[in-house]
């Protein structure tokens, strides 16, 4: 995790404390991953925002589509797509997405995420897979099947992590639970064989910071698609 320029004095003066990971602004990092372009548009759907990778994407750097309406940057088809899944948010956090969508005049497809941001419409896109989707949403059938059945939470908590490892492919999927005092406790676990189970370690609230935990309340489904990515640099940095 970088550290800002006051933990870096902090540091150097040696006045090192496990509060400095609470000042680590984690929730405005600014930047997105490689697999995927973001961009950003104002209640009356101009481009206000847009990452520095939006060009491998659409064709369009973000310099091309800052202050342009969105309609110019995709077709009237595709803003439709976009406007109706905005309507279909349920809450302030939500997101709404839609697979295989033609935003461009061209055959190219998009996979594209919507949800709101302030005042902001934030649209985020990747480009659609070729592998089809049956087979999940078969798997995760069966895996809601097996949850209701569960007749405790310890039960539910060790189903839910045996799926998603056989979802995802990870190495450890961990169940943790929050206490009153933000500390928390490993409940539930499934890991590789020969790694060492963390189950039942108790951890103090310093091990998540603050901002951590306020991030999962708000976003459930969080994926780090590479943690040697650099990013992009979001356009402006700042809200216009």
């Amino acid at each position: 995790m970088a550290s800002s320029q006051s933990d870096s004095s902090d540091n150097q003066n040696g006045s090192v404390d496990l509060t400095n990971c609470d000042r680590e602004p984690i929730h405005q990092l600014g930047r997105v991953q490689s697999f995927g372009a973001l961009i950003s548009v104002s209640p009356d759907w101009i481009v206000n925002h847009a990452s520095g990778n939006v060009a491998d994407f659409i064709g369009m750097t973000s310099e091309d589509l800052l202050g342009r309406p969105l309609t110019e940057c995709f077709t009237i088809a595709a803003v439709h797509q976009i406007r109706t899944r905005l309507q279909l948010l349920y809450s302030e956090d939500a997101v709404e997405r839609q697979l295989g969508m033609k935003l461009l005049d061209s055959d190219d497809m998009f996979d594209v995420g919507v949800h709101r941001s302030g005042r902001s419409i934030v649209i985020e896109i990747e480009r659609h897979g070729q592998a089809t989707h049956e087979d999940y949403f078969s798997y995760v059938r069966q895996m809601i099947e097996r949850l209701e059945k569960s007749v405790s939470v310890e039960e539910l908590c060790e189903a839910a992590a045996r799926y998603v490892s056989a979802l995802t492919g990870f190495d450890r999927v961990m169940v943790y639970k929050f206490d009153a005092d933000d500390s928390g406790t490993v409940i539930a676990e499934t890991l590789r064989p020969g790694m060492e189970s963390f189950k039942g370690l108790h951890y103090p609230a310093s091990d998540i910071p603050r901002q951590a935990r306020a991030l999962y309340t708000r976003n459930l489904l969080r994926c780090i698609a590479d943690v040697s990515d650099p990013g992009h640099a979001i356009h402006p940095p700042t809200n216009p």
